[in-house]
């Protein structure tokens, strides 16, 4: 029974979120995803691991502000995203084989891992926010 009020207060919280609200807490997920990739990839402590967790999603923003600010009117969106997601990659596995000095070929394997875990999160729960009642317009404005 306690189960099931736990499971419903968490369907009510995910379902009366907004779009910032539901990116906050895909954001938390995420962070705690690459948390838990960078800890038994990389075999590293409680501190680097969150070290990694949140600074090379920081370092991937500024690449996507700099793509945004001089390339959203000069490339398609789909030349633009291959060319995000391949700098994306170059940036998590070089800043994991620089910077927190693991084998590349580890760097490597987070760099692609981390992103597909990501990805499934992302469609999970967008899955469960749009299970919601579109008649409440509430939902219809976040």
């Amino acid at each position: 029974m306690k189960r099931f009020v736990i499971v419903s207060k968490l369907n009510t919280i995910i379902h009366s979120l907004s779009s910032f609200g539901l990116s906050i807490v895909y954001t938390i997920g995420h962070v705690f995803i690459s948390w838990v990739c960078a800890s038994l990839i990389f075999n590293v402590d409680f501190l680097l691991a969150s070290a990694d967790a949140i600074i090379e999603p920081i370092i991937n923003g500024f690449w996507f502000y700099l793509l945004h600010k001089f390339a959203h009117d000069k490339l398609r969106p789909t030349v633009l995203a291959v060319v995000y997601t391949i700098g994306h990659f170059s940036i998590a596995s070089m800043w994991s084989y620089t910077f927190l000095n693991v084998a590349l070929n580890l760097a490597v394997l987070d760099a692609i891992i981390e992103p597909i875990l990501n990805g499934f999160w992302f469609f999970a729960l967008l899955y469960y926010w749009n299970l919601q009642d579109r008649s409440d317009n509430r939902f219809v404005n976040g």
